[in-house]
């Protein structure tokens, strides 16, 4: 199935910038309603991956207090495409963890996040449709910010 992701069209005033966070609906196995969401960052021009990503995994791991680092390398999807991949359990209610999954990707000046939360037991599967979804990720006419 395929995603229209932009069924309209917005005309923003000077000054307003488009900030969407597009947000996908997965499986609920009874512990978690899974999600993954997508951010869009057209301001990113001349930013090398490792950068893109180590500014906002800077950002939630200064936010988050007691955030176990599980995974944080770049590596290439199946399409071959270079990501960076961040992967933290956090414990916000005693006995629930939570488990993060963040793939950044940078395609022709324009940033992309995608995240994922999952539970101890779908880090090991529905995270692994979330790389497939993400695979199948191939950007519209997008223009970055200058």
């Amino acid at each position: 199935m395929s995603n229209e992701s932009n069924p309209f069209k917005l005309t923003l005033p000077d000054g307003w910038e488009d900030r969407t966070i597009y947000t996908y609906k997965g499986p609920d196995d009874g512990a978690v309603q899974h999600y993954v969401t997508l951010v869009i960052d057209r301001s990113v021009k001349g930013v090398e991956l490792s950068e893109f990503a180590r500014d906002r995994i800077n950002a939630i791991a200064n936010t988050l207090q007691g955030l176990e680092v599980l995974k944080d390398e770049s590596k290439m999807l199946a399409n071959g495409r270079a990501v960076h991949e961040f992967v933290y359990r956090w414990m916000p209610a005693e006995d629930k963890p939570i488990f993060q999954k963040l793939i950044y990707m940078l395609i022709g000046g324009v940033g992309y996040t995608f995240s994922g939360g999952f539970s101890k037991k779908t880090i090991k599967t529905i995270a692994l449709e979330m790389e497939q979804l993400i695979s199948s990720f191939e950007p519209g006419d997008i223009p970055s910010e200058e």
